[in-house]
């Protein structure tokens, strides 16, 4: 049997296979460049708050943390890339391997082509056609055989619709495999560049840690004030919880044990609760533009050794004077003013609640009802910069826990 028609059928199956693999391709390749991106947007802004305070000729603890974040995020964007650098090679391959079997495919096709034109080319009389009907030896024969000469023709013309198919086909993949090609050259240059401007973001990061150490004395002391501010937010955040909230009355402080906290909501607070629960993960960030400078938990101090904070929240450092907006639509439920710390506000979801502290100025009230993004106040500058602190809250039957609120805020 010829392998024409095997050919035949092999490029009819690869060519929706090959649209299918490009499809695949360029969804990976799309989400490899959104990473990418959202790493770009972050470096960009942290260079921007690393200029600001470069301009002010400050080395502070918040610099050496967003260089620490911008060496971070490169070092991301540079895995990044070797990701898209390695997805670009299997891409180049596979098109290599797909553009070797169209070519061998084209091949057989037009020989197999090619054979039959020089077949109808020696048939090519109506003389030889009607020969051979009048050849048959019955009716029924003479009809298979008419049947057969137009059967012919319509394989050739097949054939001949999927040469220029597959040719077309071939074209394509040769073009698309020059501009991965191109692209991929682009990208290891990029990549040579931000390699370099990790490399200098690793020596000023050096520097601002070797100034810093030189101001230890100075660095305890604002270590000491900043420790005593957090107590006193935390003291604050509790007493203005626990002062809406009661005890359960079946569950007085029977056997010197705590009372239970009574955390029956309302059928729209349960509802405000679920929705809050349900975007976590999704919240937007309560500045515009900000890079998270000091993470939730304990953690070493960055400059001063044995020295272990414990961080109630995050830091976002962001601009002069940058609006904080609520991350999701509440209740405040206190306005509260700290003795040389600026002022705090405690917002209610449900059982949850979101607070935002180190602020300048509140423009919110007690009572009042807040959309999600809706402004609160704006951030109070000191001497380590514009930093927004935030901290969340759930309230349970047996007291207040605070929670990671980074891993409530939206991340590319």
């Amino acid at each position: 049997m010829s392998r024409c028609p095997e050919r035949i059928l092999r490029a009819c199956a690869l060519l929706p296979l090959l649209l299918a693999v490009a499809l695949s391709w360029g969804q990976s390749k799309k989400e490899l460049e959104k990473r990418r991106d959202a790493l770009d947007k972050q470096i960009r802004t942290t260079t921007a708050l690393i200029d600001q305070a470069r301009k002010e000729q400050r080395v502070t603890q918040e610099q050496l943390a967003l260089l620490e974040s911008q060496i971070a995020a490169r070092a991301q964007l540079i895995r990044a890339m070797d990701n898209e650098v390695r997805a670009a090679d299997d891409r180049i391959r596979q098109d290599e391997e797909s553009i070797a079997d169209l070519q061998s495919d084209l091949t057989a096709l037009k020989q197999g082509y090619a054979r039959m034109i020089a077949a109808a080319y020696r048939n090519r009389s109506a003389y030889d056609r009607l020969s051979y009907l009048f050849a048959s030896s019955s009716f029924q024969q003479a009809f298979r055989r008419s049947r057969y000469i137009n059967q012919l023709a319509a394989q050739r013309r097949r054939q001949a619709a999927l040469i220029t198919e597959t040719q077309a086909s071939m074209d394509a993949r040769v073009a698309a495999l020059k501009q991965q090609r191109q692209e991929k050259a682009v990208l290891l240059s990029e990549q040579v560049q931000e390699k370099r401007k990790l490399d200098t973001d690793r020596a000023g990061q050096q520097n601002a840690l070797t100034s810093l150490r030189k101001e230890e004395g100075r660095l305890r002391e604002t270590q000491k004030k900043q420790e005593n501010q957090r107590r006193d937010l935390e003291a604050a955040i509790r007493k203005a919880i626990e002062a809406a909230m009661k005890p359960k009355a079946s569950a007085s402080a029977a056997g010197g044990k705590p009372a239970k906290l009574d955390v029956t909501l309302t059928p729209e607070a349960r509802e405000l609760n679920s929705d809050f629960e349900k975007n976590k993960g999704k919240l937007p960030w309560p500045v515009e533009k900000g890079v998270i400078t000091g993470r939730y938990g304990k953690q070493p101090h960055p400059v001063l050794k044995g020295i272990v904070i414990d961080n109630n929240g995050i830091d976002i450092t962001t601009e002069k004077g940058a609006s904080v907006r609520a991350v999701f639509r509440g209740e405040v439920t206190s306005v509260i003013v700290l003795q040389g710390a600026g002022k705090a506000v405690i917002v209610s979801h449900g059982a949850y609640r979101t607070v935002y502290s180190n602020l300048a100025s509140v423009n919110v009230a007690k009572g009042q009802k807040l959309d999600t993004k809706q402004a609160i106040g704006t951030v109070l500058t000191g001497d380590d910069g514009a930093v927004a602190h935030i901290e969340v809250w759930k309230i349970t039957a047996d007291g207040l826990v605070n929670v990671d609120p980074a891993l409530w805020l939206y991340r590319d």
